[in-house]
């Protein structure tokens, strides 16, 4: 062997660019292809071609594009979106913008996927309207972004939420959202509608060829019928090859048309059985989609561009018929205040809201909950929750996906919570810890996880912030994305602004100062701190609120607390103290400011 690779060298060698690796590979530049195949030929090798797919993939070039994009992406995105994005998310939405806006964004969760889609919803907006296609429990949030990010109101946004809602499409708004759920009931009118731009959400639900779902959307997202296709997903499934083929074969079918090609070249020739659940030259494949469609970053990537802790309010599709009880109490309750009733009753009506709440929130969290689990097959995350109602649906639902958990909640005895710490610390396959924001928010270190996600909100937004650093901790290698599971037309909103005007209050107190607050990020985004940018006008501000004294929190626990030993899976910092401390400054500093 060693023979003929010096022979190689000799026919090939500097003159056409070879250049050879520390593992003694030899590679040709892709424009000398042709040259040296009929070099090595007149020599008497017999060379064996790559490919076609490989082949086209090597002679496709996007550089020439560059201009065009950033000419493209500086007169419509909006200077307010972008000043609010990160230099990744920019450079995400270049990658797009050269590659004539087929592209499958692969970010890992929390690095703001959707606010990159609306970016190119931006650019592409003369040729809307577009399709968006979700995940069930995903419609909300969406609606959400689109008027978050692009000012979209009512009028501009058609949600499908049923087959016989479907007339919506045709009366011309400009982002249609629709559930891959209803895409095989509802494909005859998606075609008839031939969008120019689509884009699909957690694009993985199309991993499987002969699904129906994706037979239905294949044809409309093909070259041809679409001419802009933007994928999202956080798992493009690189290591099962065949899972990828459909969204590539959507996105570049001049390379991937061929699923035989593909699948004998990357997924291990069809072994075992023909089935293509095999993977081989990873390494290739990788290269190739990365040059052709796909960008894709980790958190550990971009760390230094993310903020500690990123929250985000995460809307919620609660169907009508879950929300009976709500409404006749939320009935009440007006009728309560306008007769000036008394403050107990009022009491006692929102007791009552708030558990009417959570039983209504159940499906539409369960749902979510589902979509994160599919589309990460190994990151962990945290759950709270307030009520029992909502902690047993949870875990009832992850006993059912056979999904891995832990749970502590005020029946949980101090003995197994040590060993339930470790189990979930440490057992990669435990995904889940669902907590109860009382019981479990204090003294527990959950670093295995970045993710945090609350089911309910409680009143007491201390109670929050201490719950959500379960996480965030020493020891926490990663930023913490907090996401609340918000439903409209709930008590959520009024627990929101409560919250909110209570951070404010302590905000003031503390630091003699309001309008400390918050960071506001919508669902999908990865938001810059209010120093960095500038705040949105508020007509249109549908956004998350994460409030800066919370920095003040984190600062105070900081500072002030000390390292010691403690028994396993407990906070190694004196939080309840800490916090104890602060409530009765707060409430010192309170008195004070009424008295003078």
């Amino acid at each position: 062997m060693p023979g003929v690779m010096e022979a190689v060298d000799g026919v090939v060698g500097g003159g056409m660019g070879c250049s050879r690796d520390a593992r003694g590979r030899r590679t040709i530049p892709a424009e000398r292809r042709v040259e040296a195949t009929r070099t090595l030929e007149s020599a008497g090798f017999r060379v064996i071609q790559p490919p076609l797919m490989v082949i086209r993939c090597a002679e496709m070039g996007f550089d020439e594009h560059e201009r065009e994009a950033r000419a493209m992406y500086d007169a419509r995105v909006p200077r307010e979106m972008d000043a609010k994005m990160f230099d990744f998310q920019r450079e995400g939405v270049m990658y797009a913008l050269r590659r004539g806006g087929r592209a499958l964004i692969g970010d890992e969760m929390g690095l703001g996927k959707t606010v990159q889609a609306c970016a190119l919803l931006a650019c592409y907006k003369d040729e809307c309207p577009a399709l968006i296609l979700v995940p069930t429990s995903l419609r909300e949030a969406w609606r959400n972004a689109l008027q978050s990010w692009l000012d979209a109101d009512d009028g501009d946004i058609a949600v499908v939420g049923a087959a016989n809602e479907a007339k919506k499409l045709d009366e011309g708004r400009m982002y249609n959202i629709v559930p891959y759920s209803l895409c095989v009931k509802l494909k005859d009118r998606l075609r008839e509608r031939r969008y120019k731009v689509i884009v699909a959400d957690e694009s993985h639900f199309l991993k499987d060829r002969r699904a129906q779902r994706t037979q239905a959307v294949m044809p409309l997202m093909k070259d041809g019928a679409a001419s802009r296709v933007i994928c999202l997903t956080g798992t493009p499934a690189l290591s099962r090859p065949i899972e990828l083929f459909s969204q590539l074969e959507a996105l570049v079918p001049r390379v991937f048309f061929r699923l035989h090609d593909y699948g004998t070249r990357y997924c291990q020739g069809g072994a075992p059985f023909g089935m293509y659940t095999g993977c081989s030259r990873a390494d290739e494949l990788h290269v190739m989609i990365s040059k052709l469609c796909m960008v894709r970053r980790l958190k550990r990537d971009v760390l230094k561009s993310l903020p500690p802790k990123q929250r985000t309010q995460q809307f919620l599709t609660v169907e009508k018929s879950c929300l009976g009880d709500v409404r006749r109490i939320k009935t009440q309750l007006d009728k309560l205040r306008e007769a000036g009733g008394s403050e107990f009753e009022e009491k006692r009506l929102l007791n009552e809201l708030f558990l009417a709440s959570a039983k209504a929130k159940v499906n539409a969290v369960c749902d979510y909950l589902e979509t994160l689990i599919d589309g990460s097959a190994s990151e962990k995350f945290i759950f709270f929750a307030h009520h029992g109602v909502m902690l047993d649906a949870v875990s009832a639902f992850l006993e059912k996906k056979k999904c891995k958990h832990i749970r502590i909640d005020g029946s949980t005895p101090s003995a197994a919570r040590g060993d339930l710490v470790n189990k979930f610390q440490r057992d990669d396959s435990t995904r889940i810890a669902v907590l109860s924001i009382k019981a479990a928010g204090m003294g527990l270190t959950l670093t295995a996880a970045s993710t945090v996600i609350f089911g309910e909100m409680v009143w007491t937004p201390g109670d929050l912030i201490q719950a959500e650093d379960r996480a965030h901790r020493i020891g926490q290698a990663s930023s913490v994305l907090v996401q609340y599971l918000h439903a409209r037309d709930t008590i959520d909103e009024i627990i929101w602004q409560t919250i909110r005007r209570k951070l404010d209050t302590l905000g003031t107190v503390l630091n003699g100062q309001s309008g400390d607050h918050l960071e506001a990020t919508t669902a999908g985004s990865t938001r810059r701190t209010s120093e960095e940018t500038s705040p949105r006008s508020t007509k249109k501000q549908k956004l998350a609120v994460v409030d800066v004294t919370q920095r003040t929190l984190i600062e105070m626990f900081s500072s002030q607390a000390t390292q010691k030993s403690s028994p396993a899976g407990e906070d190694p910092t004196t939080d309840d103290e800490l916090f104890a401390e602060l409530a009765a400054r707060f409430e010192s500093k309170k008195q004070n400011v009424g008295s003078s």
